[in-house]
């Protein structure tokens, strides 16, 4: 035997004098096989690591580990060890075919002394000189993973040690393997669920389409642990391209310069139009789908295109690069297909809280059209109704009662000033303000100097430093309203003789106070909303409430009133 052949022989151990016996060196190896293979998960890095340690104690020109794929049909290379034939002729094997496939056939190990004498041997590239074989089957309990195969010159034959150490190797390699499997499908899973949540979360959250398209890109790139991720967004008539959003900054894609161009501009839109599916791309390929210049933005090697359709129309296209190609598994296009599912799901959620919020838009101006003719009626047309009334009785006293017209005609001139501040009071409830015109406190002033002098009630008016970012138009309108509102009380309801306004802006929140020293009310008992107690107060709260906001109303009869509205700006 040659000193090559002989460097390991299992079952022997050595003494050292005065001592105890100690392992041979195949036991070690098997102790340093099974740790490592109990303590990481990175199953390719253990694998070769194994190998190593084997070439170490079991000589062999070639060493091969082989794994059964999903459709258990084929064998393909997981791991090895100066093996150009394995990696680069051979990718894989059919079961049954040459020795690793009769191995995992029979479930049984092959010891091939010689190959050229063995027709499980199959040639995979030029002729060779003569080789012995030795492949043991990875079995995990009663499933069959695949094979573990060692080659060395025909002239060094493996023996029965050499067969028995492989197979206790092979035995604990498949069990790591299927550990390690069982761990990448949990983990899978995970990162399915967690990429699902992100995006079914960013559909629930965002208030605009922009907004949705923008984080949920963002969450596609990194539950994907993608190169570079874009989502295009045509327009309602699906013809032109109506914006594109990059999860990279600066863009990976380069896409916006595609914005208001045609569809057509981008072939993949064309394409995707057709696919149910996503569709998938390689870069070698070079298609005319995806032009170069879009390439060369980005290091992504593949992408998948994938279709964000509702109710079978393409409102959305998804596109995702990888750069490695062979991330492009069936499992990580499903896992994409549904996440476009989720996008689409919530851009029909916003386009249909749209059409809610249209809807509720067109009940207000009704409501308001509905109030104000209501005012009108009650108001203005009764009082040119008793105008009139006045006006032809002076004109019958004139034939008659001479010295009787004055004083009908100083009461017509009342009833005429009282429908001009009537009608200055509906001018200023009208009358629209551009709030970004102006600074914040100077359009409160305006609108309590509108309210004095249609009313000729004096309010006092005070207004703090604006907060250091721009307030947001849904509080600007609300203090509006709610100011708008609570001065027309004052004067409708009230009987005040002097009002005061405050509003100050906080680092967190906005707070508006407004007092009156009318005759107040008490707020426990006051009448429910309804057409004859009107709707003024029910419509602060709800602002308030509809901004996350809380209001204090303190009142007694006799005791004036004061309101207090607070607006967190979170909000």
């Amino acid at each position: 035997m040659t000193e090559r052949a002989r460097k390991v022989e299992p079952g022997r151990l050595r003494v050292i004098a005065g001592g105890s016996p100690t392992p041979a060196p195949s036991y070690r190896l098997l102790t340093q096989v099974s740790a490592a293979l109990s303590t990481s998960l990175d199953l390719d890095r253990t694998l070769k690591e194994i190998l190593e340690r084997m070439n170490a104690l079991v000589a062999f020109d070639a060493a091969t580990i082989f794994l059964l794929d999903d459709a258990r049909r084929e064998l393909h290379v997981k791991a090895a060890l100066g093996v150009p034939v394995a990696l680069k002729e051979v990718k894989s094997f059919q079961v049954g075919e040459g020795v690793v496939g009769w191995v995992v056939r029979h479930g049984a190990t092959a010891l091939i002394q010689d190959s050229s004498k063995d027709a499980r041997y199959k040639v995979t590239g030029p002729e060779r000189r003569a080789k012995t074989v030795l492949a043991a089957p990875l079995r995990a309990q009663d499933s069959l993973l695949g094979a573990l195969v060692l080659v060395r010159a025909a002239k060094e034959p493996f023996g029965p040690e050499h067969q028995r150490l492989v197979e206790a190797i092979a035995s604990q390699a498949a069990v790591a393997i299927d550990h390690a499997r069982l761990f990448e499908t949990e983990r899978a899973s995970r990162r399915r669920a967690e990429a699902l949540l992100a995006t079914a979360q960013a559909g629930s959250e965002a208030v605009t389409t922009t907004e949705l398209l923008q984080r949920a890109v963002k969450q596609v790139a990194l539950a994907m642990r993608a190169t570079a991720a874009a989502v295009i967004l045509p327009d309602e008539e699906g013809e032109i391209i109506e914006a594109a959003f990059d999860a990279a900054d600066p863009p990976a894609f380069g896409l916006e310069s595609l914005r208001s161009q045609p569809v057509t501009a981008l072939p993949l839109m064309t394409a995707l139009q057709e696919e149910a599916r996503p569709l998938l791309v390689q870069r070698t390929a070079r298609p005319a789908l995806f032009d170069d210049a879009f390439w060369s933005h980005s290091e992504a090697q593949a992408l998948a295109a994938v279709p964000v359709r509702w109710q079978g129309r393409m409102i959305a296209a998804l596109i995702v690069g990888f750069a490695d190609p062979d991330r492009l598994t069936p499992a990580e296009v499903e896992l994409m297909d549904e996440i476009g599912r989720q996008v689409a799901l919530g851009m029909e959620r916003l386009r249909l809280q749209a059409r809610v919020q249209d809807q509720q838009n067109e009940m207000a101006v009704v409501a308001e059209r509905n109030r104000i003719a209501r005012d009108m009626h009650d108001g203005l047309v009764q009082y040119v109704y008793a105008l009139g009334l006045q006006l032809e009785h002076a004109r019958d006293l004139v034939g008659e009662q001479p010295d009787a017209v004055a004083p009908v005609l100083t009461s017509s001139i009342q009833q005429t000033n009282h429908v001009l501040s009537e009608m200055r009071t509906f001018i200023y409830q009208l009358r629209p303000i551009i709030m970004k015109e102006k600074e914040i406190g100077q359009w409160v002033v305006d609108l309590c100097r509108q309210f004095q002098q249609a009313t000729g009630i004096p309010v006092e008016a005070e207004v703090g430093a604006p907060a250091e970012e721009e307030l947001s138009p849904a509080i600007s309108i609300a203090l509006f309203r709610i100011i708008q509102e609570t001065l027309a009380n004052i004067y409708k309801h009230a009987a005040a003789t002097r009002a005061k306004l405050s509003l100050n802006f906080g680092t967190d929140e906005a707070r508006l106070v407004i007092e009156d020293d009318g005759r107040g009310f008490d707020v426990d008992q006051r009448p429910a909303r309804g057409i004859q107690q009107g709707h003024g107060l029910a419509n602060i709260e709800e602002r308030v409430r509809e901004l996350g906001g809380t209001l204090e109303l303190e009142s007694a009869p006799g005791a004036g009133t004061r309101l207090e509205a607070v607006f967190p700006y979170s909000r």
